[in-house]
């Protein structure tokens, strides 16, 4: 972290929001909404109180909006900037015939599930309240809308999954599978965005911990070290939950994964025939 003008920055050049920051921003922004709150209780600026109530408050709320939330955020990577990574278990004998084999977890989706109601949900919800008032037509492709909505977010959040064998290590994104081998494996390690796998013969691989949704609008500057941290320990308890068995393999396979691909093409498909057939559908039910 480096100092410019006295104002702190995080290694990703993004602001530090300390608490006398966050409190003197929050402060003017409270200010700014009192005085326009005030000016049009009063009728202090005439008949376009409201008006400058709104001119005043929208960059206010704004302020108050950036300066809470950047302060939650610098909070968790100042937490979790220095975090230790959890080692590797050491190999153990093959797992006896009654040990677990499998293990999975999945990535983190929290925004995907959000999404998944709002476009998915809002548009089933549009399609069934609106069943007897608009053509039937319409509906259905709202409705088909929906599906296709729905398994999109599922193919950028819950489809991904990390899974453990006595063998590899399997990393599932939405359309490969990143297998590697156990013994391979020499710890993990903090990167950007992604949680850095590092192996023993100096090579690493890049796991991402929660949905690419996050990037859709740029996500250089936001923080998921907690979840790097998080995704690590649940790797490893996973790990040492399920003993490893001999070495196998000597490198990692990228392999696709064949399911979701297909639902991804169908999705697709089903949703540029929905978007061509919309207008026909408003078109027959004027």
């Amino acid at each position: 972290m480096a100092k410019r003008d006295l104002v702190e920055w995080h290694d990703n050049h993004a602001l530090v929001w300390t608490w006398p920051l966050t409190l003197a921003v929050s402060s003017v922004a409270l200010a700014v909404l009192a005085v326009g709150g005030v000016l049009w209780a009063t009728g202090a600026a005439g008949a376009g109180g409201s008006k400058v109530f709104t001119e005043l408050a929208i960059p206010a709320g704004v302020a108050l909006f950036v300066a809470l939330s950047g302060r939650l955020i610098s909070a968790n990577r100042l937490r979790y900037q220095d975090a230790e990574f959890p080692a590797i278990p050491p190999d153990s004998a093959a797992p006896a015939g009654g040990a677990k084999r499998r293990r999975s977890i999945g990535r983190r989706s929290g925004l995907a599930y959000v999404w998944m109601v709002i476009s998915g949900g809002g548009l089933a919800f549009a399609a069934l309240v609106n069943w007897n008032a608009q053509g039937r037509a319409i509906s259905v492709v709202e409705l088909v809308l929906a599906v296709c909505c729905a398994s999109g977010c599922y193919l950028a959040g819950p489809a991904a999954r990390f899974v453990v064998t006595p063998e590899y290590l399997h990393i599932d994104a939405a359309l490969r599978r990143f297998t590697v081998p156990r013994y391979l494996i020499a710890g993990f390690a903090r990167g950007p965005q992604t949680l850095t796998l590092r192996s023993h013969g100096g090579d690493h691989l890049d796991i991402r911990v929660d949905s690419p949704l996050w990037d859709i609008r740029g996500g250089e500057y936001r923080t998921n070290i907690r979840a790097q941290l998080r995704a690590a320990e649940r790797i490893v308890a996973m790990m040492r939950e399920i003993p490893s068995a001999a070495p196998a393999g000597g490198r990692v396979i990228v392999s696709p994964r064949r399911g979701p691909r297909v639902l991804a093409i169908a999705t697709a498909a089903v949703a540029v025939a929905a978007i061509v057939a919309f207008p026909l559908a408003v078109r027959s039910g004027s």
